[in-house]
């Protein structure tokens, strides 16, 4: 955590000494899991370029928490997934060029495994817990009662002597806290998001 710490001022800052430092940690391992997807090697230093071209001129736009790690696979990982979409759409009605079409197929739907987002899990996970911890008390204590512990609305009313409404409105805030530090620590990354947020 200091080193992305660290790493994430100096980024912010915009020292470029800092920026190819970040480059030197990072694109042998965005290279390798670009290319286990898209086989042109070519191609893949031009999707890592715009990637590290994005986290330089959205620098100051990043939260002072943000992964860098997680930022770097997410935009990466779309990337991908947008020139697959690509090339798909391009080949569908071509009979010569369907071996190639089910090849992009498959790492499309490869990519789009939430599988992949385990990569990120611990880290949301984490981001969640420490969002809640920063909640006011009775939003914290209203917002436990309804996730974590399966309370409808009247429940949590009657258990903490508030209204229905009163209820509604804390759970609210609290998802958009927690929802705003999420988008911005794991940008790119919404198909997660919105699994974490979908109401059981």
């Amino acid at each position: 955590m200091g080193l992305d710490v660290d790493l994430l001022g100096g980024l912010k800052s915009g020292n470029e000494n800092v920026f190819r430092r970040i480059m030197e940690l990072w694109y042998s391992k965005l290279f390798n899991f670009a290319r286990g997807y898209i086989p042109d090697e070519e191609l893949v230093r031009e999707i890592l370029q715009d990637v590290f071209v994005q986290l330089w001129s959205k620098r100051s736009m990043l939260a002072e928490n943000t992964s860098i790690n997680a930022y770097l696979f997410t935009v990466t990982r779309n990337r991908c997934i947008d020139h697959i979409r690509r090339q798909r759409l391009m080949l569908q009605f071509r009979k010569d060029c369907q071996d190639e079409f089910q090849r992009l197929g498959e790492s499309f739907q490869a990519l789009s495994d939430p599988v992949l987002d385990n990569i990120f899990a611990q880290e949301v996970q984490a981001e969640i817990g420490n969002a809640i911890t920063g909640l006011p008390e009775q939003c914290r204590r209203v917002f436990t009662l309804s996730r974590f512990e399966g309370l409808k609305n009247r429940e949590i009313g009657e258990v903490l002597n508030i209204s229905e409404k009163t209820v509604e409105t804390h759970i609210t805030k609290a998802l958009k806290t927690i929802r705003n530090v999420l988008e911005r620590k794991f940008a790119g990354n919404l198909n997660l998001i919105a699994l974490l947020f979908r109401r059981k």
